[in-house]
């Protein structure tokens, strides 16, 4: 794996299909690995329902999962510090893939959802 740095982006809307706002809510991303997950970052929802990431590979790495270049990544909501929300796990991130015409990667920044939290 690269020492670059890569963006995830996790979109989410409430029960209508809007965008999900607010500030009591927040969302991490973390790691599933064999003993312990790795919590990758934190962050608020914009206006527009999404939460963004910059990961190293660095913070991929521990010690239960050596070696590791791919990780399982997912969501969890949180409204006012109360977990609303976990998605599925999304195995095996690959963000190092290349563009097999201009050899240049194209996985650096990765999107996911939108997901749907249902109504408290």
């Amino acid at each position: 794996m690269s020492s670059g740095i890569f963006k995830v982006i996790a979109e989410f809307t409430d029960a209508n299909g809007s965008p999900l706002t607010g500030d009591a809510y927040s969302v991490t991303v973390l790691d599933e690995d064999r003993f312990f997950d790795d919590r990758l970052g934190e962050a608020k929802l914009n206006v527009d329902g999404a939460a963004e990431f910059l990961i190293t590979a660095a913070d991929i790495l521990s010690f239960d999962s050596a070696g590791e270049t791919t990780p399982d990544l997912y969501f969890v909501v949180r409204n006012n510090g109360n977990e609303v929300f976990r998605s599925e796990v999304f195995a095996e991130v690959d963000f190092e893939t290349v563009d097999s015409v201009t050899g240049r990667p194209k996985g650096l920044t990765r999107k996911f959802g939108p997901f749907q939290v249902p109504n408290e």
